[in-house]
């Protein structure tokens, strides 16, 4: 038994859409994490230049000698020479409480007051303040950037504020370029991007192993249930079948062994017997084949106006005959519908024989076929026992049927036809009896 193979490009699409949105998520996280640990390391490195600085400053006391502005001691100098000559220093600037360059490693910038420096302002008020440079050029420069040496591509400027005790009586700013630093963000942002990426693509292999495995398991099961779905149709379809014809078949034993016991003495019915018979079990059989069949298989074309005539023909002698009134009106220039004739043929025979069926001597059975616009409709409508309503809505089901004999397949061929062609069938049946049956039917 074969089943369905899942939609490639269904397949294609979700490993696209996966594929884009764990891209998507692993960029972001690997982003944040680079930012994070980047902002880490170069605020521990300024945490540890802040505490060096102090503690120079503590060591050969001088910040009263700061705080008083006293530039030309030689106490303060030397304190500015040893933090200049710092590992990485590019340029030491010492700034007094009122912004003033008290002394720089760049003598021409001496006594400079620099008021526009949002980070000046923030290390006055206490702060420990880093910044470090993109190296891509399109960063504003600002005015203490002025006389900084050519050539590195990164440097990390800090403001340092210096105490006395717990009162502030300086700014140490340093322009570095920190060899190490750079190299430690260098190899945490490779690392954290090299497992973003390895994170992603594992993510992604086991997500579309987990799709593949659940697909195929999916795959499997529906296969199962497809099996157990025919095998309990054959089961219904055998019991129908059985039902349907077991009692044709007596008729015609029965008939057939009257006739071997009387001989020429037997009564003339019996031959109407076995015949009305087998054109009963004759009529299951074509039912059954022509549900199977897959309808709309070839480009043809039924006449609705020929096939209505011919249905009413074949049926008003038998509902004469048993004494039921049979009423036609049939609207002319009914056009065409794009479906095989002996398939539609089927389908009024289906609907017709249902309303013979269900009525008895004195309940009239009524054909009507008229032209709205587009669309042909044909009314079947009955005077008998009607339908239950709890049934109504599965009465057009295959194997369902409200008769003590018959498959159930007569009204599922008839909604598989319409709606196959584009039209639709309604079933009504009101609580006084009877049954209306609708085709809407698209003209050609």
């Amino acid at each position: 038994m074969t089943t369905a193979r899942p939609d490639p490009r269904l397949m294609r699409h979700f490993a696209l859409t996966g594929a884009l949105a764990i891209a998507c998520f692993s960029a972001a996280m690997a982003w944040w994490l680079t930012v994070f640990l980047e902002t880490r390391l170069v605020e521990r490195d300024a945490a540890l230049s802040h505490d060096f600085v102090q503690s120079i400053v503590d060591t050969q006391r001088v910040a009263e000698l700061i705080r008083r502005g006293d530039a030309s001691d030689a106490g303060v100098i030397e304190f500015a020479s040893h933090v200049a000559a710092l590992p990485d220093v590019l340029r030491a600037n010492l700034y007094s409480t009122d912004r003033k360059v008290l002394w720089s490693s760049r003598p021409e910038l001496i006594g400079q007051v620099f008021s526009a420096n949002e980070e000046l302002d923030e290390a006055l008020a206490g702060e420990v303040v880093t910044h470090r440079s993109s190296g891509e050029g399109d960063e504003p420069l600002k005015a203490e950037h002025l006389l900084l040496p050519s050539g590195p591509d990164r440097f990390v400027e800090n403001y340092l504020p210096i105490r006395s005790g717990p009162v502030l009586v300086g700014v140490v700013e340093l322009y570095r370029e920190p060899v190490a630093l750079n190299d430690a963000i260098f190899n945490g942002r490779l690392r954290v991007w090299l497992g973003a990426a390895a994170g992603a693509v594992f993510l992604f292999l086991s997500l579309m192993w987990f799709v593949l495995r659940t697909e195929r398991a999916l795959r499997e099961q529906q296969s199962r249930l497809v099996e157990a779905e025919a095998l309990a149709m054959v089961g219904e379809l055998s019991a129908a079948v059985a039902h349907s014809i077991r009692n044709p078949l007596g008729v015609i034993r029965s008939s057939g062994e009257l006739q071997r016991e009387m001989g020429a003495d037997a009564p003339p019915q019996l031959c109407d017997d076995v015949i009305r018979s087998a054109d009963r079990i004759e009529h299951l059989v074509r039912t059954l084949l022509t549900y199977a069949r897959e309808p709309g298989g070839r480009d043809e074309q039924s006449s609705l106006d020929q096939l209505l005539q011919e249905a009413a023909a074949r049926l008003e002698p038998d509902l004469l005959a048993q004494g039921k009134p049979f009423e036609v009106q049939l609207a002319p220039q009914l056009g065409h519908v794009a479906v095989d004739p002996v398939l539609m043929a089927q389908v009024l025979a289906s609907v017709l024989a249902n309303a013979a069926e269900a009525t008895q001597r004195g309940q009239a059975v009524r054909l009507h076929a008229s032209a709205e616009g587009p669309w042909a409709k044909v009314v079947v409508a009955d005077e008998g026992c009607g339908i239950p309503p709890e049934q109504l809505a599965d009465v057009t089901r295959p194997f369902m049927t409200t008769k003590p004999r018959g498959l159930g397949l007569g009204l599922a061929l008839v909604r598989r036809v319409v709606e196959r062609l584009g039209g639709r069938i309604e079933l009504d049946s009101p609580a006084g009896g009877g049954t209306r049956v609708t085709l809407h039917l698209p003209r050609t």
